[in-house]
């Protein structure tokens, strides 16, 4: 099933009208510590209003007398909320405000989406946090294929949770294999990738780092009595 955006809308988000009092606006996004919000003429979406604007060159609030007019707009894209998440990642990264408005394609307004709840929604998707590692290979052009580093992973008792992949060197010819995997012994996993010869770029902590050295001379006596 797609992660559209409507996944991750917030419908409570401040939100004005057209020809509403200008120090109202400034205040509430001020006391819900807002950057922007939203301007609608009825149901429709126009634009965002930015604190910046309405408070810029003033000493105080703007007058009782003053309204929002279109002028102190700005036009920011709104999304569908049916559009897909992962392939507008970029774009809504770019966006100035902390939240990217929603409109069906008549225009209408649909609630926001924050980066906050993106980058918490793609943590879980990576299984960030509690429960598991992260691990960086370093693969050159002429490394070895994801499917053999995966097996590799596998066959030392672990889980990968996820993982994704990005370019590397100077022409962009490697690449970097992130994976968040979950294991029993994540210091065994780590040793034993290195022993095969993979480059770790990077390893999540080890639980009881201070024991580290003992738990090699451990491993090593355990694999000098297995021979």
């Amino acid at each position: 099933m797609a992660v559209t955006f409507s996944h991750l809308v917030e419908a409570d988000f401040p939100v004005f009208a057209l020809g509403s009092p200008t120090a109202e606006a400034a205040r509430r996004l001020a006391g819900a510590g807002c950057v922007c919000a939203p301007v609608l003429d009825g149901e429709r979406y126009l634009g965002m209003l930015f604190l910046s604007a309405l408070l810029g060159g003033r000493k105080g609030w703007p007058t009782a007398r003053e309204k929002l007019g279109a002028e102190q707009l700005e036009a920011v894209r709104a999304y569908r909320p049916d559009e897909q998440l992962f392939d507008n990642l970029i774009s809504v990264a770019s966006a100035k405000c902390g939240v990217v408005p929603l409109a069906d394609v008549e225009g209408r307004y649909a609630g926001v989406v924050s980066s906050k709840r993106i980058l918490g929604f793609l943590a879980e998707r990576i299984h960030s946090g509690e429960g598991g590692s992260t691990l960086e290979i370093e693969v050159p052009p002429t490394g070895a294929k994801l499917s053999e580093i995966i097996e590799t992973i596998e066959k030392n008792d672990a889980s990968i949770l996820s993982f994704t992949s990005w370019p590397t060197g100077a022409a962009g010819g490697g690449s970097i294999i992130f994976f968040r995997v979950a294991t029993h012994d994540f210091f065994r996993l780590v040793r034993n990738i290195e022993n095969y010869g993979y480059i770790i770029r990077y390893h999540s902590i080890f639980p009881d780092a201070g024991y580290d050295e003992l738990r090699e001379k451990a491993l090593e006596f355990i694999h000098y009595m297995d021979m």
